[in-house]
């Protein structure tokens, strides 16, 4: 299998991209920035753009070391905010053809006739851009500042030489397709029909796919994993050497758990008043203000119960950034004194806080539901690990009562429970508030 590198441009949605991998038996670590340890099978690399600027997406790109002959997926948001235009426009300028096919089924997210549609309805209608600084777009082709063809759901499914043949002349002009998806299956057909292209005799310009987490998930059930998945959480060999898929001294003393909500989505303050609603401290940090008093009060409820909320106010900050440091801040001055485990919303949030912490590999684990991921802190392989549980939801995803199972993981997790049994029952059908896509 070639290696493949995905590029995303936050850290939760980098998580929910691995263990879309890392559910079909690939070898995967995310790395926050430009990757600095041994080489993974999948590597899907969080540039940290979303919240940048324009140019600051670009420049990432054009960076972004990228060996011949791996196969690249440019990971988007699903609702299509960031900077996807500049992005694509990056990986163009590299050399690569661009084939973009963002829908994710699961949410009801799907494109049709190049439009962006929310449970069938257009995403300019809906609420979702509501903090964005512009309007969403009404055509994918506002996104993009090149030549765009638009590849309908009649070519998508009409079969894989026939879909591959049209997407071969196509991109023959040099323009960037945008692909129609309703369906997984279609988004299935999307990936054979490229790989096909990659695999076809000659030479040609690389092709790069560009797509939400649905797409991730059919690149990685279409090529074969270089080896099986990890075992188990703590199993080891007769010689005694520990699966490092989990912490490494294995079953351990609980550690607090810090649950930091960093996404101004109405969805994620409801999440966290969910889990306040268990007995839960909710702590609220306005950065305009010492942050002293926060720190020394989210302390003493962390001895007090073992797991407290931290977030931010809801007053609109001029710079969202500035929020995600400032609640960074907090959880280092905390973490200097206390081992925390951490359950962390929002992906600008999520790697400010472990950019603070200076954690530069996460690997998955586990998914609660779709982009509630459970990760271990390091590789796995020794290197730049510090054994610390991570689990990482984007703001705008989640059932109710996602915080409070993420942390009912994240216990059972640290007591020595294989987090893919933990997970397991959900698929089963089992009575359990956690489910599995």
């Amino acid at each position: 299998m070639s290696p493949i590198t995905v590029i995303a441009d936050d850290l939760s949605g980098a998580a929910e991209t691995a263990e879309q991998f890392r559910l079909r038996g690939h070898e995967t670590v995310v790395s926050l920035g430009v990757p600095a340890g041994p080489a993974a099978a999948v590597t899907v690399v969080d540039v940290g753009t979303r919240a940048g600027t324009a140019e600051e997406a670009r420049v990432a790109i054009d960076t972004l070391p990228l060996t011949a002959g791996t196969l690249v997926l440019k990971k988007t948001d699903s609702l299509w905010r960031g900077h996807v235009g500049p992005e694509l426009e990056a990986l163009a300028a590299r050399g690569y053809d661009l084939v973009v096919a963002g829908a994710l089924p699961a949410l009801g997210r799907t494109v049709v006739h190049g439009r962006p549609l929310v449970d069938g309805r257009p995403l300019a209608e809906t609420a979702f851009w509501h903090l964005e600084p512009h309007g969403a777009p009404a055509t994918l082709a506002e996104l993009v500042d090149r030549p765009t063809v638009l590849v309908g759901l009649d070519v998508v499914r009409s079969g894989p030489d026939a879909s591959a043949a049209h997407l071969d002349a196509a991109l023959a002009g040099g323009a960037v397709l945008l692909v129609d998806a309703e369906t997984d299956d279609d988004l299935a057909a999307v990936v054979d029909a490229v790989l096909r292209l990659v695999a076809a005799p000659g030479v040609r310009r690389p092709v790069a796919l560009a797509g939400s987490a649905a797409l991730a998930a059919a690149l990685a059930d279409a090529v074969a994993p270089e080896s099986s998945p990890e075992a188990g959480l703590h199993a080891s060999d007769e010689a005694g050497v520990r699966d490092e898929a989990g912490p490494r001294d294995g079953a351990g003393a609980e550690r607090p758990v810090l649950v930091v909500v960093g996404s101004a989505a109405e969805v994620a303050r409801g999440h966290a008043d969910a889990l306040a609603a268990t007995g839960a401290d909710v702590h609220v940090l306005d950065p305009a203000d010492d942050a002293g008093p926060v720190v020394e009060a989210t302390r003493a409820s962390l001895s007090r119960s073992s797991v407290a909320v931290l977030t931010v106010t809801a007053r609109r900050l001029p710079d969202p950034l500035v929020g995600s440091a400032a609640l960074a801040e907090v959880v280092a001055r905390i973490d200097a004194d206390v081992e925390l485990d951490l359950v962390l919303t929002g992906g600008e949030t999520a790697r400010a806080v472990l950019d603070r912490l200076t954690t530069t590999t996460l690997r998955p684990l586990t998914q609660l539901e779709h982009g509630a991921v459970l990760s271990l802190a390091g590789d796995g392989r020794g290197a730049a690990g510090d054994d610390r549980l991570v689990a990482t939801k984007p703001g705008s995803f989640g059932g109710p009562t996602v915080l409070a199972d993420l942390v009912d993981l994240v216990r059972r997790t640290r007591a020595g429970a294989d987090p893919h049994d933990l997970t397991a029952s959900a698929a089963s059908g089992a009575p359990t508030k956690r489910r599995t896509p």
